[in-house]
C-alpha cells in the first residue's frame, strides 16, 4: 500500500553577472503504511460502509504475512551462517591435521638421521601455512 507523491518547485534565480536561469527541485514522497489516513477511510466510508473493516482485516493480515516472511528469511539466514561456520571450521580442522602431519613427517625425518631433508620440509610446512593463513585472514585485499 505505497503512496507516492510528487511535488515539483521551480524558481527563476539570477547570478553574479546578471544571467537569468530556473532552478528546479522535486520531491518524491513516500508513504509505506499499512492502513490509509484517517482522512482517506472516512472517504472510502462514504462509498461504503463496510469497507473500513475490510481494510482493517486485510491490513491484519498484510502485517501477519510480513512478519512470517521476515521469519522465513532469518531462519534462512541463521542456516547459511550455520553452515558457513561449519565449512570453515571443517577447514581449520583439516588444514592443522595437514600441518601436524608434516611436522610429525618431518621430525620422523629428523630423527632418521636426513637432518637437511627433514628441516626443510619442516620449515617449508610452516612458511606455506603461515603464508596460507595471512593470505586469507590479515589484509585489506581479503576479498570474497
Amino acid at each position: 500500500m505505497t503512496k507516492q507523491q510528487i511535488s515539483t518547485r521551480q524558481t527563476a534565480i539570477e547570478d553574479r553577472t546578471g544571467k537569468q536561469g530556473r532552478q528546479l527541485e522535486q520531491t518524491l514522497t513516500v508513504d509505506d503504511s499499512i492502513l490509509p489516513s484517517p482522512v482517506e477511510l472516512e472517504q472510502y466510508k462514504l462509498i461504503d460502509p463496510s469497507i473500513v473493516s475490510f481494510i482493517i482485516d486485510t491490513t491484519k493480515k498484510e502485517q501477519s504475512f510480513r512478519h512470517d516472511f521476515e521469519k522465513s528469511r532469518l531462519k534462512i539466514f541463521d542456516r547459511v551462517g550455520r553452515r558457513e561456520y561449519m565449512i570453515n571450521w571443517w577447514g581449520m580442522f583439516f588444514a592443522a591435521l595437514v600441518m601436524f602431519s608434516g611436522l610429525a613427517l618431518s621430525a620422523f625425518l629428523i630423527y632418521s638421521d636426513k637432518v637437511i631433508i627433514g628441516s626443510i620440509f619442516g620449515g617449508s610446512t610452516l612458511v606455506i601455512a603461515a603464508a596460507t593463513f595471512m593470505r586469507h585472514h590479515v589484509g585489506p585485499s581479503n576479498k570474497k
